[in-house]
Parts: structure tokens; C-alpha cells; sequence
């Protein structure tokens, strides 16, 4: 792999143990692209071999890569039959009842570097482990977006071919050969439900990678990324339950904003899980889209925004409150549901039964809820709390107090705007013999600035600027006469600047 792939090659890793508290593939993944001489994923093949080799199949919307032979050879024709058929399910799923915007798959496959027939959106089947000195051992799949191009928002998957230990995993202490197990189950010999399970998953990061580039803005909001897509795994493939293998780590008083862990991303599924049943399934299609537009923007603030433009206004703490509430009701404390309603979830009963604290703290964060007990009834005294009520729990005249606070500031909507006009490049054609300055502008809602680059990609110039700016371009050295590439930054699409001399 060249410096280049090292770079832009980021992937979104669902590893078989966060519930065992091994640490997350993801963060460790993206963390070493910044090293270019880590391996990512290797090669099992030579290229003049591994040609003859490489087989595929057609779906409506997918093309699958895969092996017979090898070390990366799946052992049953069914396991691409049945991973063509759970991606069509996932693709239905994530359209048309999540509403999520279509996906952009790669031109050029990665791994095989086969080329990608228009329509189709790639899958790859690897052994994930071969090659990468144990470091992604028991990795169920990847996303990543393309490794030939700059466009962030065109991905692909790459998924494990057996659910078996590759010759690499003794580096972490698996030994070749023993099947990946999870929840109690052996996937080398149930991996349809690890297959189904990684499929859901995955592809959702791919619809999240359509509207967010989370290479640009690492480490910002990977908690909703996983959080949404484990939550999502539960709607797709209920019959598993992986997830909930992800939510024994102590939420209450964490704040979803500030994660220390990232064991506690995975967590947050259950947050996903109770806006889905409160808000509607297509919820989240909108959380990104505002993503899209405000990418350092918290998600709280996202959230917030949702309920002002699509609830009416309906409050976001109320809301966050009657979450903490309802999540209080899980594991031990299930049969005590006291609502005429059933919970958000019915595997409520198999969640973590979370710990009461005896005192409250000074201050509570945003993003924060917590469990505490008060002798004789009497509220606990804690700055900052946006919200607090009382539960009666078991036989004691003591109570249990639940206080959330969600946000750190008002969410206050942006005042309407006339609408800016086209933004472009002027003059254009440009010729600076007649000592003329190239202009941009005026730049669109929610952009930082433009870029300027060759026909090859290099990049000549990138300048700052602000919603409505007209921005100037005068090159100390000019580039050879030519086609020019400008575009917005962070999302705006490239448009041609032809340069005359």
C-alpha cells in the first residue's frame, strides 16, 4: 500500500470483542493511519495470481469479490449467497425506512483492485487479519471510503471470509484456526449471524460516509457514528443480540460528548434504539443531513435542531430525561416497569442494570445523566441539572433521583437568509497578463473557504473564508496553462478554472 492509500484509507472496523472490553478496532485503526508505514491490508496474492482467482457476483446494487482458493477463500458458496441477499435486505432497510441518501460505491475495489461495473456498489471477502501483524485479528468487516480519489463519500466494505483465526492472530494471542466467538455463539459455524450482524452494521457507515467525512473531522461525533449504526444492527438483524454485548459500560454519569472510552460509543446504541420508538425510524436521515451542513457541530445541538424544525419546538431535554428515566427500568430492575406503555426495547431485561450512586456530583456535564439515591425523600443538591424527578424503587422510604442535562447552551435556530447567489469562479477563462485576479464567491451556507488545485490533484492553494465571502487568488507562481480545479470546502464538488497565458 502506498502513502497515499495510508492516508486516505479510513475505515470503520466492527470487531468481534468490544463486549469483552478489548480495545476498539476503530479508533486504533484511524489513529495509525497517521503512521505510513502501518499495514492496513495486505495483499494475500501477487496480482498476476490472484486475478485468474478472484470470482464475483452480481446483486441489484452490489458486486461481491471473493475467493475459493487461498487464505482468503470462503468454505460454501451459501456464504455469498447469503451475503448478497442480507445487503439487499440492509439496502432496503437504509432507504427506504431509514431514508437515509443513497450510497456512493468506489470506482476501484482496494484489496483486488478489480474495476467496479457502474451501479454497483463493492464488497470484497477477505481473511481481515492476513497481513496486518495481528492488530485487526477477529475484525468482522470494514468501510472505507476510495482509495484512488479524494472523494471521501465513495466507499466500500471489505467483510471476513470464514469467521476462523488467520495465521496472523497469535500476535494477539488467538491461535490459527478457532472460530470467532461472541454472545455465545461459534461463528465459524453460525456465520450467517455474523455475517448478517457486520452487513447491517457496515453498510450503515457506508450512508453515514455519503454525508460525513469522518477522516476530516476525527475525532468529532464517532461516538453517534457507531452508536447509530450498533443501534441500527438491532433493528436489521434482531434475531442476534450482539449488541448488547457493547452495553456494559457505565453510561450513567458519562458524557456522550466528552467519551473517554471508546467502549462507551457502542453503548449509546441504546439511546439510538429509544430515539427510533420516540421520534420515527427516519430520524437519524436527518441527524446526518444537519451533520452534512454543520460537520463541528455537536450531535446534542443536531438533536436539538431536529426537535425544533421537525417536533415543533417539543423540548430536547424533556426528552433526554424521559430516555434516563425509561433506561433506569433495564436489566434487574425490568419487571418494575411502571408505565400503561412497553418499553422502548423488549430485550430491556437482558441490558446492564445500572449502578444508583450515593451522592450527587457538584456538576452535572452536558450530555450527562445520572442514578442517586437521597435519604427521606430529599432531592440531591447538583448545579447545572437540566432536569430531575423521582422514582420509588423497592421497599425503602428512600427515592431515586434522575437527573440529565443535554445541553451545554440553548440550541437557538440561525435566522433565515436571503438566498447567496451562484457561487463561481470569475474571470473564467483566466488570463493573468492582463493582470487580473481570480475571484470566488460568494461562498455558499456552511462552507470554510475554497480549494484550488491541477488537473493531476495536486494542491496549489486553499483559502479561508466564511459564508457570503468573495475570496481572491493571486499566485506568487503561476501553473502551467490548463484546466484548473476549484471547489467549497469541506463538500463542494470540483468546477473547471481554465487558465490562459
Amino acid at each position: 500500500m502506498n502513502v497515499f492509500s495510508a492516508v486516505f484509507f479510513i475505515a470503520l472496523l466492527f470487531s468481534l470483542s468490544f463486549g469483552a472490553g478489548e480495545r476498539c478496532g476503530t479508533m486504533r485503526f484511524i489513529k495509525e493511519l497517521k503512521d505510513p508505514q502501518k499495514k492496513m491490508l495486505a495483499k494475500g496474492y501477487s496480482a498476476d495470481t490472484r486475478l485468474a482467482l478472484i470470482k464475483d457476483t452480481i446483486t441489484t446494487h452490489f458486486i461481491i469479490y471473493y475467493m475459493t482458493e487461498g487464505v482468503h477463500a470462503v468454505r460454501t458458496r451459501a456464504y455469498i449467497d447469503s451475503l448478497a441477499k442480507y445487503l439487499e435486505q440492509a439496502y432496503d432497510l437504509h432507504t427506504n425506512t431509514l431514508g437515509m441518501k443513497r450510497i456512493s460505491g468506489t470506482a476501484r475495489t482496494t484489496f483486488y483492485e478489480k474495476v467496479v461495473p457502474s451501479g454497483r456498489y463493492p464488497i470484497e471477502v477477505v481473511d481481515t487479519g492476513v497481513g496486518t501483524d495481528g492488530d485487526y485479528c477477529g475484525t468482522y468487516g470494514l468501510t472505507f471510503p476510495n482509495r484512488y480519489s479524494r472523494k471521501s463519500e465513495e466507499t466500500q466494505i471489505a467483510i471476513e471470509n470464514d469467521f476462523i483465526y488467520g495465521m496472523d492472530c497469535p500476535e494477539v494471542g488467538k491461535r490459527k484456526g478457532n472460530p470467532f466467538i461472541s454472545s455465545a455463539h461459534d461463528y465459524s459455524r453460525e456465520w450467517h449471524l455474523a455475517l448478517k450482524v457486520t452487513v447491517f452494521h457496515e453498510l450503515y457507515h457506508s450512508f453515514q460516509m455519503t454525508q460525513y467525512d469522518f477522516s476530516a473531522n476525527y475525532p468529532n461525533h464517532t461516538f453517534w457514528m457507531e452508536a447509530s449504526a450498533t443501534g441500527v444492527e438491532e433493528i436489521g438483524a434482531p434475531e442476534v443480540n450482539d449488541y448488547i454485548g457493547y452495553l456494559y459500560s457505565p453510561i450513567p454519569g458519562k458524557s456522550m460528548e466528552n467519551l473517554d472510552d471508546p467502549m462507551y460509543e457502542y453503548s449509546y446504541a441504546s439511546l439510538y434504539l429509544f430515539l427510533s420508538s420516540e421520534l420515527g425510524k427516519k430520524f437519524d436521515s436527518y441527524i446526518w443531513e444537519y451533520f452534512s451542513k454543520s460537520p463541528k457541530e455537536t450531535f446534542t445541538m443536531q438533536l436539538a435542531r431536529y426537535m425544533k424544525l421537525q417536533r415543533e419546538g417539543e423540548d430536547v431535554e424533556d426528552l433526554f430525561h424521559k430516555f434516563a428515566t425509561h433506561l433506569f427500568y433495564s436489566g434487574s430492575r425490568a419487571e418494575l416497569w411502571p408505565y400503561p406503555y412497553n418499553p422502548f426495547s423488549e430485550d430491556m431485561h437482558y441490558w446492564p442494570t445500572w449502578t444508583i450512586k450515593r451522592s450527587a456530583p457538584s456538576y452535572l456535564l452536558a450530555g450527562v445523566f445520572d442514578y442517586i439515591r437521597a435519604p427521606n425523600g430529599l432531592a440531591p443538591s447538583t448545579d447545572s441539572v437540566a432536569r430531575i424527578s423521582s422514582l420509588k424503587f423497592g421497599n425503602s422510604n428512600d427515592s431515586v433521583w434522575v437527573l440529565s442535562r443535554l445541553l451545554a447552551e440553548d440550541f437557538v435556530l440561525p435566522p433565515a437568509v436571503p438566498p447567496l447567489k451562484q457561487f463561481a469562479a470569475y474571470p473564467n477563462p483566466w488570463d493573468p497578463k492582463r493582470f487580473e485576479k481570480v475571484k470566488f464567491g460568494p461562498l455558499p451556507y456552511y462552507s470554510g473557504g475554497v480549494e484550488i488545485r491541477t488537473a493531476n490533484g495536486a494542491l496549489l492553494q486553499r483559502i479561508d473564508g466564511k459564508t457570503g465571502d468573495t475570496l481572491t487568488w493571486q499566485p506568487e507562481k503561476l501553473p502551467a496553462p490548463g484546466i484548473l480545479y476549484y471547489r467549497t470546502l469541506p463538500y463542494g464538488k470540483n468546477k473547471m478554472l481554465i487558465l490562459e497565458r
